[in-house]
């Protein structure tokens, strides 16, 4: 399947975290990967049905998984992050062809809590994904640059 609004990328299944998305072509350091999108809902508005990414202390960006950006997996050495601040993913270096193309969940996410194994392989990997304010202050400030602008602390 490929996203209707970038030809630089396709969704297809991976080996062992289902759907991933893929670079069809190089995508240059800075470039602008994808645009978060969806319905703004409160937590007590969250349906079992939602893909829904944390956007705020109390708000969350919900959809029905059929977005490119719903196809998105996890990495603790990701690839693209939220550089802005706003739910907009950009490309920390260069991105080759086939590459899968995968952000660090932890930098949207306060949930206090929350955690999900992590699968992703890399030799920077934590063993869990958690909730931003989890992470050891190392790990927040690595990640502060390419988190969401309410969980920086600066504004």
């Amino acid at each position: 399947m490929q996203p209707s609004h970038n030809p630089r990328l396709e969704i297809r299944h991976t080996t062992n975290k289902g759907r991933g998305v893929f670079a069809l072509e190089p995508i240059p350091r800075g470039a602008r990967v994808a645009i978060c999108s969806g319905q703004l809902l409160h937590t007590d508005e969250l349906q079992p049905h939602h893909f829904a990414m944390q956007v705020g202390g109390d708000l969350w960006l919900c959809s029905d998984g059929e977005q490119v950006d719903d196809c998105f997996n996890h990495s603790c050495e990701p690839k693209v992050g939220f550089v802005t601040g706003e739910p907009v993913l950009y490309a920390l270096r260069e991105i080759q062809p086939g590459e899968e193309i995968c952000w660090d969940y932890s930098t949207s996410l306060s949930e206090p809590g929350w955690c999900l194994e992590c699968r992703c392989g890399s030799p920077q990997c934590r063993g869990l994904v958690r909730s931003f304010g989890e992470l050891t202050p190392t790990e927040q400030e690595r990640l502060r640059p390419i988190a969401l602008r309410y969980l920086r602390g600066d504004g």
